[in-house]
């Protein structure tokens, strides 16, 4: 088993360790290396995951002509076709269509829809091709700033993604959910990053404050919604996927997002975490055999 990461992996991330662990408890081999190290490509005998390849938006086009190479050679996970849909946010549209409940989102690509567009309320405007919280602001009554950001990232990458910034993230936080082949393993809850006295982030990692959550049933159910459309889309569930979500002023949870190229799964926030994500990839192995 190759496990994908990038020349900028954080120290912090509790993730690898802990696979690392369960993978040699069950007699597993496995590697890490890093993707676009030519001296470190996975051989045609090798399981790759895509684990902490956290600066593909930098390279984009590059980075997805590396991962169809792997994939038409060995085994990736997550395979192509939910790399290549994931990576822009623009699938949070394709979501909202498939009748899942979608934070309010808009993208912008054109002047003419910058022209129409209302940022003069509290507002979190990031790329639609990003990682982490890269390039990502919030603005408060800031409708200047907040479009010659919006104009930035239209020059340099060409779609920008404007979002309202819910006010119960500064009291309930983000709950994220985490499915391991289709199944349910954990929730984790995520306090607010861009408090207004913070309001900008730009760069590959930083500092999170992540806790043990008990997802609610409203939760589940979005989550679970969520899983079924990837596996009517894709024709099976995802190896791992990440359900981020806030719940509205209604009460109402809401997607904000999906990863399915290179999440943190935060497998510490739950002992038997990290031997169901072993199971899963072992699983996902022996089935690609056949």
């Amino acid at each position: 088993m190759a496990i994908a990461t990038c020349s900028g992996y954080p120290v912090a991330d509790e993730d690898q360790p802990l696979l690392d662990a369960a993978l040699a408890e069950l007699g597993v081999e496995s590697r890490t290396f890093v993707w676009d190290d030519p001296e470190a490509q996975p051989a045609a005998d090798e399981l790759v995951v895509l684990r902490s390849t956290w600066d593909y938006y930098e390279r984009l086009g590059e980075f997805l002509v590396w991962a169809r190479g792997v994939g038409a050679r060995t085994r990736l996970f997550n395979p192509l076709d939910i790399v290549q849909w994931n990576v822009d946010k623009r699938y949070l549209i394709d979501l909202a269509q498939a009748s899942i409940s979608v934070m309010p989102t808009a993208f912008i690509s054109r002047e003419r829809d910058l022209a129409t567009l209302d940022l003069s309320h509290d507002v979190i405007v990031k790329p639609a091709v990003s990682a982490g919280s890269n390039n990502t602001a919030r603005y408060v009554g800031k409708p200047e700033a907040a479009q010659a950001h919006v104009e930035r990232i239209m020059r340099t990458s060409g779609v920008a993604l404007v979002q309202p910034y819910q006010p119960t993230i500064d009291t309930l936080g983000e709950t994220g959910l985490v499915y391991l082949a289709g199944s349910f393993s954990h929730a984790f809850g995520k306090a607010a990053i861009f408090g207004v006295g913070d309001p900008r982030h730009n760069g590959l990692y930083m500092e999170e404050n992540i806790t043990a959550r008990i997802a609610t049933d409203a939760e589940r159910t979005l989550g679970d919604r969520v899983l079924a459309v990837l596996k009517d889309r894709f024709g099976d569930h995802p190896l791992y996927a990440r359900v981020d979500m806030v719940t509205n002023d209604s009460g109402v949870p809401e997607i904000m997002e999906v990863e399915l190229v290179e999440p943190s799964l935060y497998l510490h926030l739950d002992d038997s975490a990290p031997s169901r994500a072993v199971s899963a990839l072992v699983g996902a192995a022996e089935r690609s055999r056949h």
